[in-house]
């Protein structure tokens, strides 16, 4: 039975004991931000599945938080040691906030994290920036955050989850000052193979930051049995094969794979909240107003996401099969990322120049085949759009998760939509059910697109049930995460 998400903290409790939660991410719950009003300081909740899906849990068992202060008004709302109880409405918990320069954010967050590791575990080594500046910060930067760590960590026993690629460093530099402590860290994007991570001259650096942890998560087993690889052939670590364990100085770091999910009913609730069906007619009428089918695609502009393949398979879908023309429109929010690093840049404008050649080309008077909208929608519009969706096209070229696949198929309460997937998105795993595609192959993803776009009603909601009944929550992610965690310390 799934697990519900006031059954966490009293697992949590259980599992753990009188321990104390300190969760370590990049990415903060709240920021504080000036308002339009003179003086006036708002409350924002940043977009984010993990975030929305760990603060009640934090709500629940009180603890602590530490994260980088992003917000333009965050130290105007800590006390000395930085520290703000939130949520502002009910106080529950202890968001500890590490203040970053703007140096820090070029150097950290902008150059090692995004221009290094980030393209360099997305299999992309020609798009990485190896610049000692960039590692000498990250390193700085892991320094602050451990130190923070330690501090709310205090005398007592606590259990400290790291989160992601930003803070690989942090748990060793932990573990030296307090042995004792249960540390667990979960990578939220691939890992890649030895032959890619080895191209990283601070590997073995990064590698014993993470082995420092009692559990090292990942989305899938390949990812984990990659880490494991890694650890043995640069950092020296002995691995235990079928125990997924690396023991290094001594110290047992256990691998594991930890497929994230989303709250599956948040999405159910707001695709099915009174009004939708006029939202649903509002937006074919604004999209595809001479009637037909109607496709989406949701993803940040980031170049793991293939935009560029996804537009070329569409543009042979119109050339080849003209059928399609002015009956079948494409909708593709795109979130703007990372626009300081020049590859982004770059991406974005490709995206702009292909949408207005697919248009161009195809377009007429009354039909518009490709609307771009560059924007970061909230979780109910979202849902409203998945759900009035025929289509949903998911095209990394490599991904953890994915999770925009999940969205569209908790939202798709009325059972209508197709979801085809990259089978190089970590979902592709799960998602029996699912029209898999190679996005390097345009021509072949047309082809399967089309077939998606032809598939008889009872065939669509056969594939679209498979697939709502095998989904997990986010919060069947986290009992299975903590009970793995607990059996170790």
């Amino acid at each position: 039975m799934p697990i519900a998400p006031d059954e966490l903290g009293p697992l949590f409790r259980t599992l753990f004991g009188g321990r104390r939660l300190v969760v370590v991410s990049n990415r903060e719950p709240y920021e504080h931000r000036w308002a339009q009003e003179v003086g006036e300081i708002e409350v924002q909740r940043p977009a984010g599945g993990l975030t929305s899906a760990l603060d009640p849990l934090l709500q629940a068992l009180g603890g602590t938080w530490v994260a980088w202060g992003s917000g333009e008004a965050d130290a105007d709302t800590v006390d000395a040691e930085g520290r703000v109880r939130v949520p502002p409405e009910s106080p529950a918990y202890t968001l500890r906030r590490v203040r970053l320069t703007q140096d820090d954010v070029t150097h950290y967050y902008l150059g090692f994290s995004n221009q290094f590791l980030w393209p360099l575990c997305h299999l992309r080594p020609a798009l990485t920036r190896i610049r000692a500046r960039h590692w000498e910060r990250y390193r700085r930067v892991n320094r602050r955050f451990a130190e923070a760590t330690l501090e709310e960590a205090g005398g007592r026993d606590a259990v400290v989850w790291f989160h992601d690629y930003h803070l690989a460093l942090a748990p060793l530099l932990v573990r030296r000052r307090r042995p004792e402590l249960a540390l667990a860290h979960f990578w939220h994007i691939p890992f890649p193979p030895y032959e890619i991570f080895r191209l990283g001259p601070q590997a073995g650096d990064l590698l014993r930051g993470m082995l420092a942890n009692d559990l090292m998560g990942f989305h899938l087993a390949g990812f984990a049995d990659n880490f494991l690889r890694c650890a043995q052939q640069i950092a020296g670590a002995e691995i235990d094969w079928e125990a997924r364990t690396a023991t290094l100085d001594g110290h047992v770091c256990h691998a594991g794979a930890f497929p994230i999910s989303i709250d599956v009913e948040q999405f159910r609730q707001a695709a099915d909240a009174p009004g939708v069906e006029g939202q649903m007619e509002r937006l074919r009428a604004r999209y595809a107003p001479g009637g037909g089918m109607v496709g989406v695609g949701v993803d940040r502009m980031d170049y793991s996401k293939g935009l560029p393949e996804k537009l070329k398979a569409l543009e042979f879908l119109w050339e080849r099969y003209p059928e399609f023309r002015e009956r079948f429109t494409f909708v593709q929010v795109a979130v703007p990322s990372r626009s300081d690093i020049e590859a982004y840049d770059e991406l974005s404008q490709k995206v702009d120049r292909q949408v207005w050649e697919i248009n161009e080309r195809f377009g007429t008077a009354d039909w518009r085949p490709v609307h771009l909208l560059k924007q970061s929608l909230p979780a109910e519009r979202l849902a409203v759009l998945y759900r009035m969706a025929d289509l949903c096209i998911v095209s990394s070229l490599q991904d953890g998760m994915n999770l925009v696949a999940k969205e569209f198929v908790a939202s798709q309460t009325d059972g209508r939509g197709v979801l085809v997937l990259s089978e190089f998105a970590g979902a592709a795993e799960e998602m029996e059910g699912a029209v898999l595609v190679n996005p390097y192959d345009p021509e072949g993803c047309s082809l399967r697109i089309r077939e998606a776009l032809g598939m008889p009603p009872e065939e669509r909601a056969a594939a679209m049930r498979r697939m709502q009944e095998g989904m997990s929550t986010i919060y069947d992610w986290m009992e299975s995460y903590f009970t793995r965690w607990a059996a170790l310390v």
